[in-house]
């Protein structure tokens, strides 16, 4: 990783001096891509964007990767009509962490949200304890696009702020030991003027919303799968009926923050869980790294696969309805969709039931852009980032110079676009931090072959878990206690210029040369 030349590479793409020097005095061919894209990438007029993005779905359930046994022919002629980054990963893989480092483009030591939103009960700790979620006066794309002259709306999961006194009931406040659900205030809604939203409820089958006009203290409360009820309420945002949605005279901008997959994995409708009822967990989830034999929370783990797979199922579904409505609207070329997730889902694998852990199935995230006539349809390995997300849309839909210099994010928009220049990155960094403790927890890189994750705990020597995805693409053997030469590598060459970027103030201390203990 190479922070300066990165760091130069985007300052020229924000520039447009700097393009227009390089076009009349010969340049390099870093600033003859720039310029490029500054061509390619500026739209006659403001175009719309659309963002939907499910919670912890992993890449490995997209169909068209044949790696679970999925059924998701929406996603996959999606895929096929955009630009698919298949090594997008989730740097922080829990929901909170991946919101803020969305909205903000920055790494979570910077931005400062470094866990779960949620406020403990007395005797417990939560993230309102650390200041742990999305501040008030932070400049995010959604408040930069509203200055801009878009409508805004926002449909579905938001988990960014920390519930307040008095809690609203619901069921999972409070739920082991903290309180989860709370509205959003409007003046912390970062531009979002359509509002139709929670701040997490995992009752998927019976959510609540909090809309412009509902009071804080009376939800409206739905009995409708989430994800359909959210895909008829951004059916009737792109339709815009007598105007009641949006401004119909401004572009607009709408997310879909749908909660499913997510758990509880039970909260699907039936007819989903039919298309599979020839079928059990076991006979699905054969991925060879699963730990069937664990004692995981009740609710939890593998037995849930089934369940899993039809949530993606009617996930999928649902997008497919929104991209129909799109369609029918005439509104495909006029609209950048952007489809993500917010995590992964371990559901076994390497004994883990979920995320907020270094493996693939975990840190791995769908990442595909669409852009009818704008973006061809294509496959890349680049080592996207989730702080990358906003920088990139900003310079597809032309607006690299509204990019403010605290976004630690890179704009990967010519990569996308696939025109040649941009600076490839070399890796990915991992991150876990504990509550209040910054200097300690997990650190890590992901390379296009390796995994190396670095353990600091309290009083304890540090220890070390490497994999070669390669030769171990399942990452069920740690090589670390043999490639200690190469850790070395990968932390001098790698981690260390990615701490420096984001400000992160822990280091690792030296690998030691015989502690059998520091691997495990």
């Amino acid at each position: 990783m190479s922070i300066t030349r990165r760091n130069l590479l985007k300052g020229m793409a924000a520039t447009s001096a700097v393009a227009a020097t390089a076009a009349t005095t010969g340049c390099s061919s870093l600033q003859t891509a720039s310029t490029e894209q500054e061509t390619a990438t500026q739209p006659l007029k403001k175009p719309n964007l659309l963002i939907v993005f499910p919670d912890e779905m992993r890449t490995q359930s997209l169909g068209f990767m044949k790696q679970d046994p999925s059924d998701t022919p929406n996603i996959n002629r999606f895929a096929k009509q955009g630009v698919f980054l298949r090594q997008a990963v989730s740097n922080f893989p829990l929901c909170t962490p991946f919101r803020g480092m969305l909205m903000t483009g920055q790494y979570p030591y910077r931005n400062g949200i470094q866990g779960n939103s949620h406020t403990a009960m007395a005797g417990n700790f939560g993230g309102k304890d650390f200041g742990i979620e999305l501040k008030k006066n932070t400049v995010t794309w959604s408040d930069i696009l509203k200055r801009n002259g878009y409508s805004m709306g926002y449909i579905g999961k938001w988990h960014l702020d920390t519930p307040e006194a008095p809690f609203v009931p619901s069921y999972n406040n409070p739920m082991e030991g903290r309180y989860w659900n709370d509205w959003t205030a409007p003046d912390r809604r970062h531009g979002f003027d359509f509002w139709y939203a929670y701040g997490t409820y995992d009752l998927h089958m019976k959510p609540i919303y909090w809309t412009n006009d509902t009071p804080r203290d009376k939800p409206l409360v739905i009995d409708q799968w989430s994800p359909e009820h959210e895909a008829d309420i951004a059916i009737k945002y792109l339709r815009n009926e007598g105007g009641s949605y949006r401004d119909s005279d401004q572009p607009f901008t709408l997310v879909i923050s749908m909660n499913p997959p997510h758990s509880p994995y039970d909260q699907v409708p039936q007819k989903y869980l039919d298309r599979y009822q020839d079928e059990t967990s076991e006979s699905l989830n054969t991925r060879p790294n699963v730990d069937w034999e664990k004692d995981y929370l009740d609710g939890y783990g593998p037995k849930y696969f089934k369940e899993y797979m039809a949530m993606v199922n009617g996930v999928d579904e649902q997008f497919g309805r929104i991209l129909d409505e799109l369609a029918r609207l005439d509104l495909e070329e006029d609209t950048l969709v952007v489809f993500f997730s917010d995590h992964g889902c371990c559901m076994g694998s390497n004994g883990n039931p979920t995320k907020n852990v270094h493996y693939e199935e975990s840190m791995r995230i769908p990442m595909i852009f669409r852009w009818p006539g704008k973006l061809s349809p294509r496959t890349d390995d680049l080592l996207f980032s989730a702080p990358d997300i906003y920088p990139t849309i900003f310079g597809l839909m032309g607006m690299a110079d509204q990019i403010p210099d605290t976004v630690e994010g890179f704009n990967y928009a010519n990569t996308v676009s696939g025109i040649e220049g941009d600076e490839k990155p070399t890796s990915q960094i991992y991150t876990f931090m504990p509550y209040g403790g910054q200097s300690y927890g997990r650190r890590g890189v992901r390379t296009d072959r390796y995994t190396l994750m670095i353990d600091r705990k309290v009083g304890k020597p540090l220890t070390f878990v490497l994999h070669d995805n390669v030769n171990d693409p399942y990452q069920m053997e740690n090589i670390a206690e043999q490639n200690e030469t190469l850790i070395q590598q990968l932390v001098e060459e790698e981690l260390l210029p990615w701490l420096e970027h984001t400000g992160d103030p822990w280091r690792p201390t030296e690998v030691p040369a015989s502690a059998a203990n520091a691997y495990t």
